[in-house]
């Protein structure tokens, strides 16, 4: 499905960092964007600025691109409603926290011209598209065995600066729901959806606490339909805790001024498919270009490797305005990965359940899928 981009006007709401990168990457695909923020700092001079949703709604805007902190983003959707109440939405992950999902869903069943997609960018990668077609292909016949999925990144740095500290999910607030989309692309729809059904304090979970962040790192183990599921992440390297220890199919090469790792591990039969999305370092240290992926295919008398050059950031932004103007609309809400994200805070808190100081919250396990 393509966007139509020229006369198409996108409003970014929030001028953060996932603003900036919204906007520059809007921009550079032929939108007409406009931001909203109170306090936006530097914005390029051909770019409209409101300090508020109300301001820039004194101009038509086609799409809301709501880019604010996940703690306000309901808020946000309220504001951008009273003055649209048919919006086309694009919410940055996560879409709310777990036990804002029924004042969010009641706030969208009150308007219902409008249209809301979250952005989900692996679930557009082509390399991850790539690495189903050569399962097909190269393991016929083969029950899938194993996917893991594995995102680090040393946040230190960014955190000891000011950046975003997530204190209601920890590291389940930060890569974990881009880990899902990717778990969801490898496995079938229906052993996806037996997975989410999973209550986390019946898998194997293993979460290193800390007092100020909340958790570091965490490596979940769960089963479904005979198929083994990991999800590892860190926010601060190889945890030096020694709560949790860095799987064995995470333990990837790395560039020496590089800490991001995004892995995915898939095993049908006797062929081990492995992806890892930008960026990428090769075994003895290459650092290939951005938005450049590698896939590779091991197993007896087999080797063979793929590199896919692709942005699924960029897909994602033009899938999402494509579907939000397109005449049927876009697919039922799926709010299981924002309530599964805060059952795995409270199985790893279960002193503090996720949200209690805002009182109860029935969302955490909703309908699976809002249509």
């Amino acid at each position: 499905m393509k966007a139509r981009t020229s006369g198409t006007r996108v409003c970014v709401v929030g001028y953060g960092a996932a603003g900036r990168l919204h906007q520059r990457l809007l921009s550079e695909l032929g939108f007409d964007v406009s931001v909203a923020d109170p306090a936006p700092g530097a914005v390029p001079p051909a770019v409209p600025v409101f300090d508020s949703v109300e301001g820039a709604a004194r101009r038509p805007v086609d799409v809301w691109s709501v880019c604010s902190p996940t703690a306000t983003h309901v808020a946000t959707v309220a504001r951008v409603l009273a003055v649209d109440p048919a919006a086309r939405l694009l919410v940055e992950k996560p879409l709310c926290r777990a036990w804002e999902i029924p004042e969010l869903t009641s706030l969208l069943d009150a308007h219902p011209e409008a249209r809301l997609v979250v952005m989900d960018q692996y679930q557009h990668s082509r390399a991850m598209a790539l690495l189903r077609s050569m399962r097909q292909e190269l393991t016929p016949g083969h029950a899938l065995r194993a996917v893991r999925v594995g995102f680090g990144k040393d946040r230190r740095a960014d955190i000891a600066a000011g950046r975003f500290v997530d204190h209601d999910y920890g590291v389940f607030g930060y890569e974990w729901l881009h880990m899902l989309a990717l778990v969801r692309g490898a496995l079938p729809p229906e052993t996806y959806d037996r997975y989410m059904g999973t209550d986390p304090q019946a898998c194997a979970l293993q979460v290193a606490i800390d007092p100020e962040l909340t958790s570091t790192a965490a490596h979940e183990r769960a089963v479904a339909d005979g198929v083994d599921i990991e999800l590892y992440s860190t926010i601060v390297g190889p945890d030096p805790s020694g709560q949790v220890e860095v799987p064995a199919w995470f333990d990837l090469p790395v560039a020496a001024d590089e800490s991001r790792q995004r892995h995915v591990d898939v095993l049908a039969g006797p062929v081990r498919f492995g992806l890892d999305l930008d960026p990428v370092t090769l075994p003895r240290g290459t650092r290939l270009p951005r938005n450049t992926h590698r896939l590779t295919a091991q197993g007896p008398g087999l080797r063979r490797e793929w590199l896919i050059h692709d942005s699924p950031l960029d897909n994602a932004l033009r899938w999402a305005v494509a579907t939000l103007l397109s005449p049927t609309g876009p697919p039922g809400l799926d709010l299981r990965g924002a309530a599964r994200i805060g059952l795995l805070a409270e199985a790893a808190h279960p002193e503090r359940p996720v949200g209690t100081s805002r009182g109860a919250h029935p969302g955490l396990r909703p309908p699976s899928v809002r249509t």
